[in-house]
């Protein structure tokens, strides 16, 4: 059993330190609303369960708040998520929790990601499809469902054209060089940028 002392406001956060009479518990921190829900209040004698429980439950909440914050910058894959979470030390089944409550919300879509991802790529870094499955992959997403979604959402009739414009703004970075060498560098480079050797080959012919 634990008296609570006093209930503050932590400062620069929503949050309430629940400190405990000659320190027999150690502080707390909780919301307003656990706080309410719980009927936390000074003075109050506490069980060990009835904090242990609105820790849990506390955490839980912190959990759901991370997951949201960080799916509302841009879209992100469940793995990305779930990783973030795991920087943070939230227990597996608050993690599994908070990704259940984004998908709940309609707030985690893996296939939504990809056509997300595939889009702003192209759009920042011209490239080839191999380079966009690397990436994905990186980020979690299932293999059958980059397969889908660059076959869904990868222009393959522009491919070229995303080519010669990688190639050209690389050009520009290898101009002093010699003619042979700006070739062999920029071949490299959109093999680095995942494009296939049939395009390469085509985008450096273009370009001579």
């Amino acid at each position: 059993m634990h008296k609570v002392y006093s209930i503050k406001k932590k400062r620069y956060s929503k949050k309430y330190f629940v400190n405990f009479v000659d320190f027999t518990h150690d502080s707390i921190e909780l919301g307003l609303d656990v706080i309410m829900k719980f009927n936390i209040t000074k003075d109050l004698e506490i069980e060990d369960d009835v904090i242990e429980e609105a820790i849990s439950e506390q955490s839980v909440k912190d959990a759901k708040l991370a997951a949201y914050n960080y799916v509302s910058y841009k879209p992100r894959s469940e793995f990305e998520v779930r990783e973030k979470l795991r920087t943070k030390d939230y227990s597996q089944d608050n993690i599994d929790l908070a990704i259940l409550f984004l998908y709940e919300f309609k707030l985690l879509d893996d296939e939504q990601f990809a056509q997300s991802y595939i889009e702003g790529y192209i759009r920042n870094k011209p490239s080839g499809k191999y380079k966009l499955i690397h990436e994905l992959n990186k980020r979690g997403v299932e293999e059958s469902l980059i397969s889908k979604s660059i076959d869904k959402y990868y222009p393959d009739e522009n491919a070229l054209e995303l080519a010669l414009l990688a190639a050209k703004k690389h050009l520009k970075k290898v101009a002093y060089k010699p003619k042979e060498k700006q070739k062999k560098l920029t071949t490299d480079f959109l093999s680095r940028r995942g494009f296939d050797w049939d395009i390469i080959n085509k985008a450096i012919d273009k370009l001579q």
